[in-house]
């Protein structure tokens, strides 16, 4: 079996290729002026579980996510609270930090702040303009786009479709898509020196930089929510391939949106619920459980009844795996269960024929069920020899974890 990837570029199911020991892979995380909610969790326990899954698979992983902690947003909540923007990001960092704890995402091995790679975005964006891909105004500095080869392509939309969707309006612009990479302000609170003038950022050119210091100009997989597929990714592309001239990764990989009657689960909509309060009340397993009984590219409906079905569900599925435990505990012998056998060895086969199709949790989740359900009925009956018992609660034990539900 092969191991095949949605890719949003090409929008077509691609065979994984991993030359190399180690798969790279660069996550696109939140910008921290609040406290992570579940839209969050969702691209959290996504990529974790994708990490976990090329770990079963034999491959070694090195996961880099970006946070971004400049931002107008992060500036604005902090004045408005009396507070130093820089304190008040960290406050929220640490507590996104908590959160993916709580959550166990376990394969994250280096969580970066955009605020302490400026000086690499400053480097980056020198070498746009020695490419020519870049021009200075009185505004700050913007990328030309169309200097960049394929810009749009990510996105699937056309030169005119893109002009029309503007970005950083401005009269300085030679071009309606073009955005800023650098822009001047007279703030002292969040500001940079730079060989243009003091200022700051712009809001795309932070993963352009974070990517190619942690892992070169080419790597795997590039993921992050849905919503960012535009402008966000679609300006990073532009940004690295302007100056390599190569891709700038093998697979994009995005999550379907979390929404709240038909409409993103969202920090500025305000229709949000928190990691922190969720989790008291559901637990991480039934979380989990409930993120992966959907397709992470398909958007999820969020409904509190739905999430206490996950709860449930998950409730039952860990009492029969108990009630295994204690079984093979109290018994000895090695005789077997050839029926037992065959329904482990086809949930196993199943399991990785789901997973291997573009991580299709909805599928391997039912697998995992499915043999629960057969182990808890043979053992009312008392058809199922504590041998065979042992073998499939290792094998849900270790399928379990790479979802994070046991």
């Amino acid at each position: 079996m092969t191991l095949r990837i949605f890719d949003t570029l090409t929008l077509k199911k691609k065979a994984f290729r991993a030359e190399g020991r180690v798969v790279r892979i660069f996550l696109c995380g939140p910008t921290v002026y609040d406290y992570c909610h579940l839209g969050h969790a969702r691209t959290f326990v996504a990529f974790d579980t994708i990490a976990r899954y090329l770990r079963f698979r034999g491959h070694r992983t090195k996961v880099v996510m970006n946070v971004t902690d400049i931002s107008k947003e992060i500036i604005e909540n902090a004045e408005r609270n009396g507070q130093d923007p820089g304190k008040y990001s960290t406050k929220y960092f640490q507590s996104m930090l908590e959160d993916l704890k709580a959550l166990e995402v376990n394969t994250i091995d280096e969580v970066v702040r955009a605020s302490h790679n400026v000086p690499e975005m400053i480097g980056w964006i020198e070498k746009l303009l020695e490419r020519g891909a870049a021009y200075i105004t009185d505004e700050g500095v913007f990328l030309d786009t169309s200097r960049v080869k394929g810009y749009g392509s990510l996105s699937h939309q056309s030169r005119r479709e893109l002009a029309l969707r503007r970005l950083d309006l401005s009269p300085a612009k030679k071009n309606p898509e073009d955005f800023l990479l650098w822009t001047y302000t007279r703030s002292e609170r969040s500001a940079w020196d730079s060989p243009w003038g003091k200022g700051c950022p712009g809001q795309h050119i932070e993963d352009a930089a974070a990517c190619t210091k942690y892992f070169g100009t080419s790597y795997h997989i590039n993921g992050g929510g849905d919503e960012l597929v535009f402008p966000h990714h679609e300006a990073t592309k532009a940004q690295v391939e302007a100056v390599t001239r190569r891709p700038v990764c093998r697979y994009w990989l995005h999550t379907g949106l979390l929404r709240v009657r038909r409409r993103k689960m969202s920090k500025s909509l305000r229709n949000f619920i928190t990691i922190r309060e969720a989790l008291p009340r559901y637990g991480v397993h039934a979380l989990r459980l409930y993120f992966s009984l959907t397709h992470y590219r398909k958007p999820l409906d969020f409904r509190h009844s739905d999430l206490e079905k996950a709860f449930r569900l998950s409730r039952s599925f860990h009492n029969s795996v108990e009630k295994m435990k204690d079984i093979v505990a109290s018994f000895s012998g090695k005789e077997r269960n050839i029926n037992l056998d065959r329904v482990v060895t086809r949930c196993e086969s199943r399991f990785i024929e789901a997973m291997d199709n573009d991580f299709d949790t909805e599928s391997a989740v039912k697998e995992l069920m499915d043999l629960a359900c057969y182990s808890a009925r043979g053992q009312r009956l008392n058809r199922h020899s504590p041998t065979s018992l042992s073998g499939a609660l290792r094998s849900l034990t270790k399928l379990s974890g790479i979802l994070g539900i046991l």
